[in-house]
């Protein structure tokens, strides 16, 4: 695939100035035409006389133009006779799917909409195929260890997606800040945390620039990308639930949440954090007006290029943890599952031939140079240039401790405040920590034992480690 090179030359200079965040929201098809709702049936794309033709959909208007023409290029000279028919969707387009699923004109191959578990997509919808009999161990070998997660991508035996592109929450920090007031470099605890930001605040908060910042107007995002990160990554709980036991244990959120309330019910932190949004905060990193905040690896870059111009000094580094030392894996924002194929395609052997185009080294490296997506592939990232932006800051990458944990007990219906909701009360101290604890305990046993009385299965892995990620029963 040399054509992706010369591409990837022409296209790199438009899409690093584009907000990675930004998927969905256009249509297009490799041809050009637009695509706002489905093909009708039975209709032949242009190109497409005498071929298998693959239907694909997906919602990246993002990387389209990177797409457009590889695509293009695979379907004038493949050797299988398969023409790609690519679709670029809008809005509602988890709905557009369902739709043509219950109709019998879904795609041959397409981007999973996200909203359901896999497990749902797969025994209760029937929407996936198992791709498991169309790989050897050599092409397992180069998605890399621990790339097929049972809940993820995986279900016993069978696999349903691909590992395709990844983001990780890290902590962004302003580096003049830092230098104004001689911090060295970004806080591996968090006490260090604590003190760095009561010290940028002390020093400069008659100038209006505070240490820290949050998104806390949406509890749920604000603390998955904060507070529950730092929880796993120092060995703790993913969302309270003990793999090992099978139970709900919130107790190993309390160091993180005193933390986050040493800063953000004292004065340390940017005022009205509480009722902050992303953007807004965004907005005010950007004018030098915070030292630090939280947020997710694969968006940042694009928005300060673009939405939030910025002349700050910037940068970001791995999460802080309770003691510096990393004691489990920090779960990925997202990674693990993109595509899948259509059960009931007429053509899954060519359907299959397209998947391999998409993951391949040739399409998915310069994907990855041009700053399109963090690559999760490894044999793709291992020949492909860094991006300009991973150049640059090194901790956007994804690492050895960025990976997939089990998940969680699905269907668990808790009575009263959710566990978001209940942190963010505890960091403004609304309510006390100890007792928020041990009722989050109470509550969301009592919902997860009703599930199991009620017929689930109780999901317990005795040798669990957050370290090795052990899932044996």
């Amino acid at each position: 695939m040399k054509k992706a090179k010369r591409i990837l030359s022409a296209v790199v200079a438009g899409v690093m100035v584009l907000s990675l965040s930004a998927c969905g929201g256009g249509s297009g098809s490799a041809s050009g035409s637009a695509s706002g709702s489905a093909p009708a049936a039975g209709s032949t794309p242009a190109g497409a006389e005498g071929k298998i033709t693959i239907s694909y959909w997906t919602t990246n208007r993002h990387d389209q133009a990177y797409m457009t023409p590889l695509i293009e290029e695979f379907n004038a000279t493949n050797d299988k006779n398969i023409y790609i028919d690519f679709q670029v969707y809008a809005d509602n387009y988890s709905q557009m799917l369902d739709l043509a699923f219950s109709t019998n004109t879904a795609p041959d191959v397409y981007q999973l909409a996200g909203t359901d578990p896999i497990e749902v997509v797969v025994k209760e919808k029937g929407q996936l195929l198992d791709l498991a009999p169309y790989m050897d161990d050599e092409y397992r070998a180069r998605f890399g260890e621990g790339a097929f997660v049972e809940g993820i991508n995986a279900l016993g035996d069978g696999i349903y997606s691909l590992p395709y592109t990844a983001s990780a929450a890290r902590l962004f920090y302003n580096q003049d800040i830092f230098d104004r007031v001689g911090i060295d470099g970004p806080p591996q605890t968090l006490d260090e945390l604590v003190a760095d930001a009561k010290l940028v605040t002390e020093q400069l908060g008659s100038e209006g620039i505070y240490g820290i910042a949050g998104n806390f107007k949406s509890a749920a995002s604000s603390v998955a990308r904060s507070i529950d990160m730092i929880v796993m990554r120092s060995g703790g709980t993913r969302g309270g639930f003990d793999y090992k036991t099978g139970t709900y244990d919130f107790s190993s959120y309390k160091p993180v949440l005193e933390a986050f309330k040493e800063m953000f019910a004292t004065g340390v932190s940017f005022p009205g954090s509480e009722s902050l949004d992303i953007d807004p905060l965004r907005t005010q990193f950007a004018a030098g007006n915070i030292a630090m905040y939280i947020s997710i690896s694969h968006a940042e870059p694009g928005v300060y290029a673009s939405q939030f111009p910025t002349d700050a000094n910037w940068n970001c580094a791995q999460l802080p943890t309770v003691n510096g030392k990393v004691e489990g894996k920090q779960q990925l924002w997202f990674g693990g599952s993109n595509l899948g194929i259509n059960p009931a395609t007429e053509h899954p052997d060519e359907a299959w031939e397209v998947m391999k185009f998409l993951h391949s080294d040739e399409v998915m490296g310069p994907y990855h140079t041009a700053g399109l997506g963090t690559v999760m592939i490894p044999s793709a990232v291992e020949s492909a240039e860094a991006p300009e932006s991973i150049q640059k800051m090194p901790n956007l990458a994804i690492n050895a401790d960025d990976q997939n944990w089990p998940p969680l007990p699905a269907g668990v219906v808790v009575e009263g405040k959710d566990y978001y909701t209940t942190c963010v009360e505890c960091i403004f101290g609304v309510t006390d920590i100890d007792s928020a604890i041990e009722d989050l305990n109470t509550r969301y046993n009592a919902a997860y034992d009703k599930l199991v009385d009620g017929g689930a299965e109780r999901i317990v892995y005795p040798n669990f480690d957050p370290l090795k990620q052990d899932t044996a029963k």
